[in-house]
């Protein structure tokens, strides 16, 4: 396997929280003030198997290049065993790149995780086949007009590929960490794809999750009126193309809403200053921390009771201390 060094090592030191003292942390702190990334390459190897969801297996053994930061490296060895028996496996002779992993149906982890590992490589797209999951959202879908790739080879879940030649750009940072210089000229560039340019007129925007699933404020509508007598207008994601949610973000100078992926869309603020990350109290993640400090942007974290309609704190209901944003209301303004 070849190597090529795409990012240095570096070590990144963050502002904290504007609310940090009062935010709940166990023994070790999930918001990291200072944090060091490591050296991040761009491997070439050939003859190599891929797994669907973007894990390389060559001479009998995972790639731990391949391997996202939050997953052990030897549970996925089996499935390729299994498919190589059953002969579940698709030849391709082109180059090849892989570039998600298995949370890449999730728009926070495509757009955080797996475009940063296309942008390293865009130059190289016209000549690349791009291996990916079968079953792609339309948003990936989009994304993916951007980069102009030569193929785009589409792996079932019961195959894996043989690549000739595979370009396997690793991660650029662990799992929900940032690196600010990939995230500015990512944003800066996607926008330039999407013809999108900053404008004059900003707003404030409250992101809605009154149609998701889960992870919902109960007395959403009491907090929407309370921003909405800040002047921040009610947005709907699900409802907006692509395009619609970069120029949205662009021209948003304070964003706010119920913890969700919607949030990623931070990647394209050109003249927000403030992220208000409203989630469940015992929801230790420090993803748009991270984000919102990689694009200067402030970060307030209100933290909310659960209802406990569901076990896991990360989709659970939240209901919403009116009283603890009046607290912050100069801030929010």
């Amino acid at each position: 396997m070849k190597k090529t060094v795409v990012y240095e090592a570096e070590t990144i030191t963050r502002r904290s929280p504007l609310n940090y003292k009062e935010i709940s942390q166990s023994e070790e702190p999930f918001i990291r003030l200072e944090e060091t990334l490591p050296i991040c390459y761009l491997c070439e190897l050939n003859n190599t198997l891929i797994s669907p969801y973007g894990i390389a297996f060559k001479n009998g053994h995972i790639i731990q290049e391949s391997v996202y930061s939050m997953f052990t490296q030897n549970k996925n060895a089996l499935t390729f065993y299994k498919k190589l028996l059953l002969g579940k496996v698709k030849r391709v002779s082109a180059d090849c790149v892989i570039a998600h992993n298995a949370y890449y149906d999730n728009y926070y982890h495509w757009t955080t995780e797996a475009l940063p590992r296309l942008f390293s490589i865009r130059e190289k797209a016209p000549n690349l086949t791009l291996l990916i999951h079968e079953k792609t959202p339309r948003f990936i879908d989009e994304y993916l007009r951007f980069f102009s790739f030569r193929e785009i080879v589409r792996i079932k879940d019961d195959e894996i590929v043989w690549a000739k030649k595979l370009w396997l750009p690793m991660h650029t940072a662990r799992g929900l960490a940032h690196r600010l210089a990939v995230v500015k000229q990512l944003g800066h560039w996607i926008r330039s794809q999407a013809g999108i340019q900053p404008q004059k007129t900003t707003k404030k925007i409250f992101i809605s999750r009154e149609k998701a699933k889960y992870r919902r404020a109960i007395n959403e509508a009491e907090v929407f009126e309370f921003f909405e007598q800040l002047s921040y207008e009610k947005t709907y994601l699900e409802d907006l193309t692509l395009k619609d949610q970069i120029q949205l973000f662009t021209n948003a100078s304070k964003i706010a809403g119920i913890h969700g992926a919607g949030f990623s869309n931070l990647l394209y603020s050109s003249q927000a200053t403030l992220l208000t990350d409203i989630i469940h109290q015992e929801h230790q993640q420090d993803a748009f921390y991270n984000l919102a400090d990689a694009m200067n942007v402030d970060y307030l974290r209100i933290e909310c009771k659960g209802t406990g309609k569901e076990s896991y704190c990360g989709t659970d209901d939240i209901i919403v201390d009116i009283k603890q944003l009046e607290k912050y209301q100069p801030l929010l303004a």
